[in-house]
């Protein structure tokens, strides 16, 4: 009976709803020096969406989120940042979003799109698919130029990677931001395959009752 009920205590503990803060990255995990820093939009399903790829329409899973948090990862004088949200949805909807993302990714109109963020004009995207063997199996890896111009007039020409990983019924974002540079593309793959390795750690369940 003992056994038993240390079996049941540890399926109880990989089923229960994951505390997002276990599966951010660390500052160390995104690179030596690296600090972490709280947002004002970071807390919550209400404060921001989750997923924007290619504008905010076609997202159904955006119901389905139950709780989200988002932090930024800076470095002091170095131009490359990092966020990365977590995001615990209803069962079944972390995998709709990563069809969602998917499928923006492949069919995003090679025409100015009106993002929805303030200040924001419209913007032309060129997404292009990466390939990562350290990635979870079904990630949606991207290299994302937004081209436009702001509200205010300005032009605009950005160039940033974001990495989409799911695990049960969580969903890992990584989206890095700085010069369009090589450097920032191993900089968000690197950070992605270290979020990968949380996700399993965190949240896979254990392979059988204990011995």
């Amino acid at each position: 009976m003992q056994v038993l009920a240390l079996a049941a205590s540890a399926l109880v503990a990989a089923t229960a709803a994951p505390n997002l803060n276990t599966v951010l990255l660390s500052p160390a995990q995104v690179g030596k020096g690296y600090g972490v820093y709280v947002r004002t939009d970071g807390f919550g399903v209400k404060a921001a969406p989750t997923l924007d790829l290619c504008g905010r329409q076609g997202y159904a899973s955006e119901m389905k989120r139950i709780g989200r948090l988002q932090v930024n990862y800076l470095k002091a004088k170095q131009p490359i940042g990092l966020s990365n949200e977590v995001v615990r949805y209803k069962p079944g909807g972390a995998k709709q979003a990563l069809r969602e993302v998917a499928l923006h990714a492949r069919t995003c109109p090679s025409k100015p799109i009106e993002t929805g963020e303030a200040g924001v004009g419209k913007l032309t995207f060129t997404i292009t698919p990466l390939h990562d063997s350290k990635l979870l199996k079904g990630a949606v890896a991207v290299r994302v130029r937004a081209v436009g111009k702001l509200k205010n007039g300005k032009h605009v020409d950005q160039t940033s990677y974001a990495v989409y990983q799911v695990l049960g019924d969580v969903l890992s974002g990584v989206y890095s931001f700085g010069p369009n540079t090589p450097a920032q593309q191993a900089f968000a793959l690197h950070a992605a395959e270290q979020s990968a390795r949380v996700l399993k750690k965190r949240l896979s369940a254990p392979s059988g009752p204990p011995a």
